[in-house]
């Protein structure tokens, strides 16, 4: 993943999931620099279980905490993502 992408993705995490803006270039460097980042806890919206999953650029968080606000939000941020991708 280029920087821009990264950028991008974290773009939709922050304004559809609620990731801090803080975490943007920890994000980025991730995703970047290090050999293999198959997921990162951005949490946000999804509280502390929230997760991207690299590998097939999807959210989540730990079925425990689902709640009907956490499913709406997964489902959004998943469809921009996929969305993302196909540009």
């Amino acid at each position: 993943m280029t920087e821009t992408e990264a950028s991008a993705v974290y773009d939709i995490l922050v304004s559809v999931a609620g990731a801090p803006e803080g975490l943007r270039m920890d994000f980025v460097h991730h995703h970047t620099r290090t050999p293999i980042c198959e997921e990162y806890r951005f949490q946000g919206m999804l509280g502390f279980g929230g997760k991207f999953y690299s590998c097939d650029m999807r959210v989540s968080c730990y079925r425990e905490d689902d709640t009907p606000q956490r499913i709406a939000v997964i489902q959004a941020t998943n469809e921009a993502l996929a969305a993302l991708k196909t540009t």
